[in-house]
């Protein structure tokens, strides 16, 4: 079972949470008026120089963090994508994309790949008699019988 949000968290400072909750808001552009901020603008924003958040983003816990964050903020909207796929679908001409979409998301429709050998050869199969005798004059050759 995965580690939860908080036990993640436990080991980070609350200047590291913070940064982490702030990477995340940029990356959704919730921090200026739908702005993604540099990461100099972040650093100075959290208090921290930038050399510090280049250092955080190397620590396994904090972009586990990070990434705990990410995923529950793209799940809150979970609800809005629903609503803007059904839309897709009830259009005069539904958008075929959209309702593939919804099939693969109710897992009743997968992608499948057949992969097809061109190289096949054209030749009849021999038979394991004529396998043997190939084998047998193979051997001869190699033995310097023949």
């Amino acid at each position: 079972m995965g580690k939860r949000r908080s036990d993640i968290g436990r080991s980070l400072t609350d200047q590291q949470r913070r940064a982490a909750q702030d990477l995340v808001a940029n990356e959704f552009c919730e921090l200026s008026s739908g702005k993604k901020l540099t990461k100099d603008e972040l650093a100075e924003r959290i208090g921290i120089s930038r050399s510090t958040l280049y250092e955080w983003l190397k620590i396994p816990e904090f972009n586990e963090y990070h990434r705990m964050i990410s995923r529950d903020k793209l799940h809150a909207h979970g609800s809005e994508v629903d609503a803007a796929l059904i839309k897709l679908i009830r259009m005069p001409e539904p958008r075929i994309k959209a309702i593939e979409l919804w099939y693969k998301l109710q897992r009743e429709l997968a992608d499948v790949h057949v992969i097809e050998h061109e190289n096949e050869s054209k030749l009849p199969r021999k038979s394991d008699a004529e396998i043997a005798a190939d084998i047998h004059k193979l051997a001869e050759m190699v033995n310097g019988e023949e």
